[in-house]
C-alpha cells in the first residue's frame, strides 16, 4: 500500500473540500464554505478570489489536521464545478465576478446560437445540447452586454482551471470539463474550430487542452507561502467534478451508473465511444481516464429543492429532520407530486422557462408529505434522464450513489425504488476531491493508470439498497403522472415566463 499523500482539492458550488490521501486512507478532510450571489434575478456570480481564499484556508487546515509537514505531499490534483465563465485581462487578473452554472441570464444567447447554427450541427460538432451558464452563452451574453468589458478579455476560463492558474501560473485546461464549455468537440478531443469561426470567438481566448493527468505545473513560490505547502509541488491538470467524483467512486466500468445527489443532480455512466443523444437530451463529455467517455443526465435543484423547502416552507429544521419527516409519509406521497424545476431544466428538458411546483395538493397532506413528494420529485426527474440513456442503447446495471444522496437512507431507498436497480455506494466521502487526489497520483506516476488507483484507493460498502417489489406499482403510477405533467403545463410557463436576463440599472 503507498503512503504518499496526495492533496485533492474540489471546488463545489458552495464550498471547497480539502482532502489529504494516503493509499486508500484519507488521512484528514474540511471543507470552506462560500455563497452564490444573486445580483440581479437569475443571475448567478461567485468572485473567484474568494475560491481562491478557500483553497488556501482548506489546505492549511487539511494539513493541520492530518498533522504533516508540507514535505510529505507528493502532488495535488484539482476538481471544480463546471460550465462557468473566469474572464482574465492580461495581466491574469479576473475582470468580474465568474458566472456560474446555476445562472439563467443567457436564455436568449442560447436561443440564438440554436437558430444560428441549429440542432443538428451542433449536435455533430459538439455532440451536447447548449444551456444558460455555459461558457459559451455567457461570453456571448458579455460581448452584448458588457462589450468594454469583453473587449479587454485575454482569456476565458473555468472555475478550476483559475485555481490552477492561481496556484502554478500556467494555463490550461484538460478534456472533461472543456467539453462543458459548448465549445468543445467530445470525439476529436479538441476546440471546435466551425463553431468558433461561425460565432466569431477568438481561438486564443481558449486554454490549450492537455490530459487531466497530466503535471501543469509546480506550485509557486508566492503559493507555497500561502498554503503552507512545498514549492515546486506537483499540480496536476484535474477534471470536472462529476468525472472526478465517477473516478473517485470507481466508476469506470460501462454498466455502473453514477447518481448524484448534490446541490444539482447528476446521472453519469461511462462509455467506451461518444454516444450521441440525436435530440440533444443528454451531454456527451471525455473522462478523466483516456479512452472513455460519459453520457450524463443533470436536473438543476435537486437538493436545492429541498433547501428551498426548509428555507422558505419548513423553516428551521435540519436535512435530516426532513427526510425523517419524509420517511414517516407512505410511499408516492398519497398522490402529491413535486416538479423540481425550481431553476428551469436540463435533462431532458432544456428548458430555462421550466417552472417548479406542487401537484395533487390537498387538505390531508401535511409537512410530511410536502417532505416526500419534494424528494421523489428529485429521483424522478433523474429517473427522465435514465430513460433516455436506456432509450440510446446505454447499459446500466447498478447504481452508485453518491453526494448528499448517500447521507440519508431514505434517499438510497427513493433511488433504489423509482430506477428499480440495486444501489450500491463506496466508503468514499468527497469522492470528487478523493477522484482529484488520484489524478495527482496518476500525474507523478504513482498509480500505472486509473484502474490501479482505484484497486488502491476505492473500498466498497457491504449494503446494497434493493428495489421494494411492494411499492413498485405506486412509484409506477406516480412517475407515469409526473412524466406527462411538462408537456401539459409548458405553454403555462411560457406564457408565464420572465424575462431572465434584465440589463443591470444605471
Amino acid at each position: 500500500m503507498s503512503r504518499e499523500r496526495l492533496l485533492g482539492l474540489d471546488l463545489g458550488t458552495t464550498s471547497l473540500k480539502a482532502v489529504l490521501l494516503a493509499g486508500d486512507t484519507t488521512l484528514a478532510g474540511v471543507s470552506v464554505p462560500y455563497r452564490i450571489h444573486t445580483p440581479h434575478p437569475n443571475w448567478a456570480e461567485q468572485d473567484p478570489e474568494t475560491w481562491f481564499a478557500a483553497a488556501v484556508q482548506a489546505t492549511r487546515r487539511v494539513l493541520q489536521q492530518a498533522g504533516i509537514d508540507a514535505g510529505q505531499v507528493a502532488a495535488i490534483g484539482l476538481s471544480g464545478q463546471s460550465h462557468g465563465l473566469v474572464c482574465l485581462d492580461g495581466a491574469g487578473q479576473a475582470l468580474r465576478p465568474a458566472i456560474i452554472w446555476a445562472d439563467q441570464r443567457s436564455r436568449l444567447e442560447v436561443a440564438a446560437v440554436k437558430e444560428k447554427i441549429g440542432e443538428e450541427r451542433l449536435a455533430g460538432w459538439t455532440g451536447n445540447p447548449l444551456a444558460t451558464g455555459f461558457l459559451l452563452p455567457s461570453w456571448l451574453w458579455l460581448r452584448a452586454h458588457e462589450p468594454e468589458l469583453a473587449a479587454q478579455a485575454c482569456k476565458l476560463l473555468l472555475p478550476k482551471d483559475y485555481l490552477r492558474f492561481r496556484l502554478t501560473g500556467e494555463i490550461g485546461t484538460e478534456p472533461s470539463d472543456a467539453g462543458t464549455t459548448g465549445l468543445f468537440d467530445p470525439a476529436q478531443g479538441c476546440w471546435c474550430r466551425p463553431l468558433l469561426e461561425a460565432l466569431d470567438i477568438d481561438p486564443a481566448l481558449l486554454p490549450p487542452v492537455h490530459p487531466s493527468s497530466a503535471v501543469a505545473g509546480g506550485l509557486s513560490q508566492s503559493m507555497a507561502r500561502a498554503t503552507g505547502l512545498r514549492a515546486g509541488t506537483p499540480v496536476v491538470f484535474g477534471g470536472a467534478d462529476q468525472a472526478c467524483q465517477a473516478l473517485g467512486n470507481g466508476i469506470l466500468r460501462p454498466g455502473d451508473l453514477s447518481s448524484t445527489i448534490g446541490t444539482g443532480g447528476q446521472l453519469l455512466a461511462p462509455l467506451t465511444h461518444p454516444v450521441i443523444d440525436p435530440h440533444l437530451r443528454l451531454h456527451c463529455y471525455n473522462h478523466v481516464v483516456p479512452g472513455l467517455w460519459w453520457s450524463m443526465g443533470a436536473i438543476l435543484a435537486a437538493g436545492l429543492s429541498l433547501t428551498w423547502l426548509r428555507d422558505h416552507v419548513l423553516f428551521g429544521l435540519t436535512y435530516e429532520i426532513l427526510a425523517d419527516l419524509a420517511a414517516s409519509a407512505p410511499p408516492g406521497s398519497e398522490g402529491l407530486i413535486f416538479l423540481p424545476h425550481l431553476a428551469g431544466e436540463r435533462t431532458p428538458h432544456m428548458d430555462p422557462q421550466a417552472r417548479g411546483g406542487f401537484i395533487g395538493l390537498t387538505l390531508r397532506h401535511d409537512r410530511r408529505h410536502l417532505c416526500r413528494a419534494v424528494m421523489e420529485g428529485v429521483v424522478m426527474a433523474l429517473r427522465q434522464a435514465l430513460d433516455v440513456m436506456v432509450g440510446l442503447g446505454i447499459p446500466v446495471e447498478r447504481v452508485i450513489a453518491s453526494g448528499g444522496g448517500v447521507r440519508h437512507p431514505l434517499w438510497l431507498q427513493l433511488q433504489a425504488d423509482i430506477f428499480a436497480r440495486p444501489v450500491y455506494r463506496t466508503r468514499t466521502d468527497e469522492a470528487a476531491a478523493v477522484g482529484a487526489g488520484m489524478l495527482a497520483g496518476m500525474g507523478i506516476g504513482l498509480y500505472r493508470d486509473a484502474a490501479a488507483a482505484v484497486a488502491e484507493t476505492v473500498r466498497w460498502s457491504e449494503a446494497v439498497v434493493m428495489p421494494r417489489p411492494e411499492v413498485a406499482e405506486v412509484y409506477a403510477r406516480s412517475y407515469e403522472t409526473f412524466r406527462r405533467l411538462y408537456p401539459v403545463l409548458r405553454p403555462l410557463f411560457v406564457a408565464h415566463a420572465q424575462d431572465p436576463s434584465p440589463p443591470p440599472s444605471p
